[in-house]
């Protein structure tokens, strides 16, 4: 990844641009001067997968239609305002307005140039330089003056919601005076109270600027902020888990692939009939008498001889399309091949089943490959350890090769969600000579990523002993995962669309998975942090990815930061008992008790991850669901009353 000619000393990996230096952002240039990227260009040597690019516009106009709906009720705009209207509407042709763009140029341009002398102060608006003629900061324009040294660009920037940024420029001329030369009265605390000065007289001016864009932001005041404040431009992301290349593209719209896939989740077949299915093999015309007898024995009811049967047809009448197709249409109660459902739901699922089909390190094979009588012993430990957190050991690994992909979709200012700004787009051409588009960056790359899953049957005592859900209900659901799958969207995949503002009260039905989804997401935000002190990664270089229906989730290495392949590996193999302790030991927050009673146990002191970890904007956290609440009303998970046998 390089930077533009006039550039020179500038050189990132594209994981790094993508984070830190995106359209319209400002940042320090290296060269000591303030400089914003004006566009990517497309990175034509690019050789690795080749992602769908149909997947990732939906998966960018899903986020959009998302920002849309939570935005459409916010105060202080025009009544039933788009909060990103830049985007395409649904709809149509909507599609083809979007553009997938692997970047591998940056160009960036010297912005604001607004410069201050370091001799009288003076403040003006200088001209864009040309690189390696013209000295930068330039020198001071008074004629009285004249300095070169040590004059500097103005590091605040004007910002609106409707995403508008305007450089901090001095008043046009003084109202007392009438003279154009000011300088900048700053030394206060607070921007509210920085004033203009005239230099001619020395009368005060409010320092204020004003959209000039036709947006339906009813407060047309700019928020000055320095240019690098995390709201002066939040970029908007998501991180896609196996996203599908283009020949799986193709599978997965086949209806084997949405039964099979659905079908092996349920447990209505095996991997080897799933792919039996996929593979478009037919069942063979087996022995009549055969089957005339699974028949009685299903016809029984008795729980013994119908699971006999199941081997026998197992064994003599391998599963078909029809037949899988039949099963798991009994147990949705949809037809997934014609409800719309279907498709999402096996897209979902197969994401985990992807990330099983990857080389990994279990704790089955650290067992086998210990070293020494010390390193067996340490291992030891670590099943009892996940247990008493809750984890499934069995699913504890580290997967390697992990395919992810980095989604730029666009950006925000003066606020980080829909219900305080716009999503603005990045747009332009994907090329020259074409047509201007709405572009989406991707960033496609393979890291490793260490996975964990909750322990099914203590959800399921923590659920039923804090009275959320009855074992009844459980049960007849099919158990935890198909009880939670239920109440999950299928459309929506890991984010969930409750409101993060509503708390549902008891009875309500949507209490008891939103709790649940709070604990699944709460327990990845500890380990993420406890991973961030004994890894050696950052809590910024790292990202959590959620899978809810086999309450899972993984922590990889974001590509935000340079990283290196097997560090989560080591963690694995040396010293993962003492990151899971730390996570379970680590309940307290610098702002308790006002934290814990106020907020549910939720603010940056504890659970708030930076924005390139956690891709539900840090919502849909609680410390109540794994320590429990501070009145007595909900038991944590990490309690030793829902310890098993």
């Amino acid at each position: 990844m390089t930077f533009d000619p006039q550039d020179r000393s500038m050189s990132r990996a594209r994981g790094q641009v993508m984070y830190r230096y995106r359209p319209h952002q400002t940042f320090d240039h290296v060269g000591g001067y303030v400089a914003q990227v004006r566009a990517y260009g497309r990175d034509d040597a690019y050789q690795g997968p080749v992602i769908d690019r149909d997947y990732l516009v939906d998966e960018a106009m899903r986020l959009v239609r998302r920002w849309r709906a939570e935005g459409r009720l916010v105060g202080g705009v025009d009544p039933g305002s788009d909060r990103a209207p830049e985007f395409p509407q649904d709809g149509g042709v909507a599609h083809q307005h979007y553009e997938v763009v692997i970047p591998g140029k940056v160009f960036c341009q010297v912005w604001p140039r607004v410069v201050r002398c370091a001799s009288c102060g003076l403040v003006w608006d200088a001209s864009d330089p040309q690189p390696g003629v013209d000295d930068w900061p330039p020198r001071c324009p008074r004629s009285q003056c004249g300095n070169l040294a040590g004059n500097r660009q103005l590091q605040f920037v004007m910002v609106h919601q409707c995403g508008e940024v305007r450089a901090m420029r001095p008043p046009r001329e003084c109202r007392s005076c009438h003279r154009t030369q000011f300088s900048l009265n700053d030394r206060a605390s607070r921007f509210m109270d920085f004033r203009w000065e005239c230099l001619g007289c020395g009368q005060p001016a409010p320092v204020q600027d004003f959209c000039r864009q036709a947006c339906p932001w009813t407060e047309k005041r700019m928020a000055p902020m320095v240019h690098t404040a995390s709201s002066a431009y939040v970029g908007h992301g998501v991180t896609l888990v196996m996203p599908p290349t283009e020949d799986f593209a193709r599978l997965a719209r086949t209806p084997a692939f949405v039964v099979a896939t659905i079908g092996r989740w349920l447990g209505e077949c095996t991997k080897d009939e799933a792919d039996r299915v996929l593979r478009g093999v037919g069942t063979p015309a087996g022995d009549p008498e055969i089957l005339e007898t699974i028949r009685e024995l299903e016809a029984t009811g008795d729980p013994d001889l119908v699971a006999r049967a199941e081997k026998l047809r197992r064994r003599f009448f391998p599963l078909d399309l029809d037949e899988l197709g039949r099963r798991v249409e009994k147990v949705l109660g949809y037809d997934p091949l014609t409800d719309d459902r279907g498709p999402a739901l096996a897209h979902n699922l197969a994401v985990y089943q992807q990330a099983l089909g990857l080389s990994r390190l279990t704790l089955d094979d650290l067992d086998k490959q210990a070293a020494s009588a010390g390193r067996a012993a340490r291992y030891a430990t670590y099943r009892p350890t996940l247990r008493r957190a809750g984890l499934d050991p069995g699913a504890t690994a580290v997967a390697g090769d992990f395919p992810i992909t980095y989604l730029a979709y666009g950006y925000s200012r003066a606020g980080w969600g829909p219900r305080e700004a716009d999503l603005v787009a990045y747009k332009g051409r994907a090329d020259r000579g074409q047509q201007i588009t709405t572009l989406l960056y991707a960033n496609p790359t393979e890291t490793e990523a260490l996975v964990f899953a909750l322990d099914a049957d203590r959800v399921e005592r923590w659920l039923t002993g804090n009275g959320l859900v009855d074992e009844q209900g459980l049960r007849a659901a099919g158990g935890v995962k198909r009880w939670f799958a239920s109440k999950l969207d299928p459309y929506d995949g890991q984010r969930p669309q409750w409101d993060p503002d509503h708390e549902p009260l008891p009875g309500d039905p949507e209490r008891a998975p939103l709790s649940l989804f709070r604990l699944l997401h709460s327990c990845a935000h500890q380990m993420l942090r406890a991973l961030a002190v004994d890894s050696g990664f950052s809590e910024t270089a790292l990202s959590e990815y959620l899978f809810p229906y086999e309450l899972a989730f993984a922590i990889h290495p974001n590509g935000g930061s340079e990283f290196t392949i097997g560090g989560l590996r080591t963690v694995l193999e040396q010293n993962l008992d003492e990151v899971v302790d730390r996570a379970v030991d680590n309940a307290t927050c610098l702002y308790d008790p006002n934290c814990m009673e106020a907020n549910r146990g939720v603010d940056h002191g504890c659970l708030h991850l930076p924005e390139t970890a956690c891709q539900s904007w840090n919502r849909f956290l609680s410390r109540w669901e794994l320590f429990g609440s501070p009145f007595g009303d909900l038991r944590g998970y990490w309690s030793p009353d829902f310890d098993g046998p």
